[in-house]
C-alpha cells in the first residue's frame, strides 16, 4: 500500500516541484519571492486550452505556444512588480505579486467566467502495471519531464553566463553592474523562465484536475514545496515537491484529508525547526 502511495505522489510531487523551481529560481536570482507564481500556472493551462481547443491548434504547438506567452507575460510581471520597486522593502515587493496575482485571477474571472473545463494530457492516462504497482504513463511522463527540467536548469545555473550573472546579481546588484553585468535583463530573463516554468506546470497540471480560475492556489503548495526543499536549492524544491505530495497522500490515506493541510504546515514548522534553510538548502551569506 505504501508503495502505490509513493508512486500515486510522483505526479502530483512533480507538480508541486515545477511549481517550487519557479519560485526558486526567481528567489536566487532576484532575492524575491514571487507570488504570482500559482496564477501563471493557471494562465498558463487556460492559454494552451485556448489555443488548443478553440483555436485548434496542434497540441504540440499549443503547448509551445503557451510557454512562450507566460515566458513574456514573468517578463511582464518583472516590468510592473518588480523592477521600479527595487530599491523598496522586500515586504513591499511581496504585496505587489499579490496584487499582480490578484489581478491575473481576476482578469481571467471577467474573461471566461467561471468556466471549468477538462485539459486532454498529452500521454494515456490509461493504467499500466509494474511489479504490482499501477500508474498511467500521463504520470510516468510528468515525472520524467520535471527530471528533465531540474537537469536543465541546474546546467544553466552552473555552466552558462547567465546563470553566473543570475547568481551575481541576487548576491549584490551594485557589484554585479560594476562588472557589466545588465541587471534589470537578468531579471528580467529569469522571470520569464519562471513563467514558462509555471506554464509547463499548469498544463501538465491541467489533465489531473478541472481547469478553473482558482487553480492557481496550488501555488501556494509549490510555495511550501520550495521551504521544505530550501529557496536556495533546485534539487530541494524538486524534493520539497515529491516530499509534500507524499506526506499529503500518506494523511489521506491514513487518517483524513481533513488533517492534509495542518498536518502539513506541521510538517513544514518540524522541518524548519530542525534544517532552518530547508531539507538541501543553505544559509545565503551576502556580500555588501
Amino acid at each position: 500500500m505504501i508503495g502505490q502511495i509513493a508512486v500515486n505522489s510522483l505526479a502530483l510531487g512533480s507538480i508541486y516541484a515545477l511549481t517550487a523551481l519557479g519560485f526558486v529560481i526567481i528567489f536566487r536570482a532576484s532575492d524575491v519571492v514571487n507570488f504570482a507564481q500559482g496564477e501563471m500556472m493557471m494562465l498558463g493551462a487556460m492559454v494552451g486550452l485556448l489555443l488548443y481547443r478553440d483555436v485548434h491548434l496542434s497540441y504540440a504547438v499549443a503547448f509551445v505556444l503557451s510557454i512562450v506567452l507566460c515566458m513574456v507575460g514573468g517578463a511582464l510581471v518583472e516590468r510592473i512588480a518588480f523592477r521600479p520597486l527595487m530599491n523598496a522593502p522586500h515586504f513591499t515587493i511581496l504585496l505587489s505579486t499579490v496584487a499582480i496575482g490578484q489581478i491575473i485571477r481576476s482578469g481571467v474571472r471577467i474573461l471566461f467566467g467561471q468556466e471549468v473545463s477538462s485539459f486532454p494530457g498529452v500521454w494515456s492516462a490509461e493504467p499500466i502495471s509494474f511489479m504490482g504497482l499501477r500508474t498511467t504513463a500521463l504520470n510516468l511522463g510528468i515525472v520524467a519531464l520535471t527530471i528533465m527540467t531540474l537537469l536543465v536548469f541546474i546546467l544553466v545555473f552552473s555552466w552558462t553566463r547567465i546563470g553566473w550573472a543570475m547568481k551575481a546579481t541576487a548576491q549584490n546588484k551594485r557589484g554585479a553592474a560594476i562588472v557589466g553585468i545588465s541587471v534589470s535583463r537578468t531579471n528580467s530573463q529569469v522571470w520569464a523562465m519562471a513563467g514558462g516554468l509555471a506554464a509547463v506546470a499548469g498544463i501538465l497540471l491541467a489533465p489531473l484536475i478541472i481547469i478553473t480560475p482558482d487553480m492557481g492556489v496550488i501555488g501556494n503548495k509549490g510555495f511550501i514545496a520550495a521551504i521544505l526543499g530550501g529557496f536556495t536549492s533546485l534539487p530541494g524544491a524538486v524534493l520539497g515537491g515529491f516530499v509534500l505530495a507524499l506526506a499529503e497522500n500518506l494523511i489521506g490515506v491514513y487518517l483524513s484529508s481533513a488533517f492534509k493541510d495542518v498536518i502539513v504546515f506541521v510538517l513544514l514548522i518540524l522541518v524548519l525547526l530542525v534544517r532552518p534553510a530547508g531539507l538541501l538548502g543553505r544559509q545565503i551569506v551576502k556580500r555588501v
